[in-house]
């Protein structure tokens, strides 16, 4: 594993702050994404399989079920991206499944800086089909709604890799009476690191979220793990956070997952 990038860069002043920071590193999985297409007008432009991992694009949907709409206001819901469990690297203590289709879908009509159930829907199957007379295919019943309302349209692929941070934000609560002198002073100089320092994380499963805005007075009552921090490739500004109770995902039962959307 590699040393995460604060350590390497931490100043000689606050050396004595290593083995406390060192002993909250947190394993997490991170997301790049590479574009494949560009999705709008022309609905044959997608170049990935139904089944496979993608960030926007074609959804797999089998023949009978409806489409994701929004309970509340019965309009279709736009679809963000979908996982292949098998893709995803196993770290410790996120037990996610090992096989399946994990989908993540989001209505327009998000209201910011609140966490909960909705209007985000997360969809899992067990089971994945590649035989296509089996799936929808013809998607031409969203293409009104996906270019009036600006859904996202480019492609992309996901490449999944095991990585490990300090979180630094999310573990001062825990710092040592003997230490607390110096935290201050960190703390001023962690801010002017991460703003210099583009560390190009844009999405990750397990760990913590990174901080913007208004998330961390929220996301610190978030209970649970953290399932995914999804910064969208596209419009940079957009974050989705969704949040899962532990032995639900044990279960991979994904039907009480919390979510939570800003744009900075």
């Amino acid at each position: 594993m590699v040393t995460p990038r604060l350590l390497e860069d931490l100043p000689p002043e606050f050396e004595s702050l290593r083995s406390f920071l060192v002993s909250h590193v947190q394993p997490y999985i991170n997301l790049a994404f590479n574009k494949q297409g560009f999705l709008a007008k022309d609905l044959s432009n997608d170049p990935l399989k139904l089944w496979e991992t993608k960030v926007g694009g074609l959804p797999y949907l089998p023949k009978g079920m409806e489409y994701p709409c929004d309970r509340q206001t019965g309009e279709m819901m736009m679809f963000l991206l979908q996982i292949n469990c098998a893709d995803v690297p196993s770290i410790p203590g996120f037990q996610l499944p090992s096989q399946g289709l994990l989908q993540f879908y989001s209505s327009l009509d998000v209201p910011m800086c609140v966490l909960g159930p909705e209007p985000h829907r997360i969809i899992y199957f067990p089971e994945i089909s590649q035989d296509e007379s089996t799936l929808v295919t013809d998607f031409s019943f969203t293409q009104d709604k996906r270019y009036r309302d600006e859904w996202y349209h480019h492609i992309y692929t996901i490449d999944f890799s095991v990585a490990e941070d300090v979180f630094g934000d999310y573990c001062y609560n825990s710092i040592p009476d003997n230490l607390i002198d110096i935290a201050d002073e960190f703390d001023e100089w962690l801010l002017d690191y991460q703003s210099e320092n583009d560390f190009g994380i844009t999405a990750k499963m397990a760990g913590f979220p990174e901080c913007h805005s208004y998330v961390p007075e929220v996301l610190d009552k978030a209970k649970g793990q953290l399932l995914l921090e999804f910064n969208h490739p596209f419009d940079c500004s957009d974050y989705f956070y969704f949040y899962i109770d532990e032995q639900q995902l044990i279960k991979a039962d994904f039907s009480g997952v919390k979510s939570y959307f800003m744009r900075v």
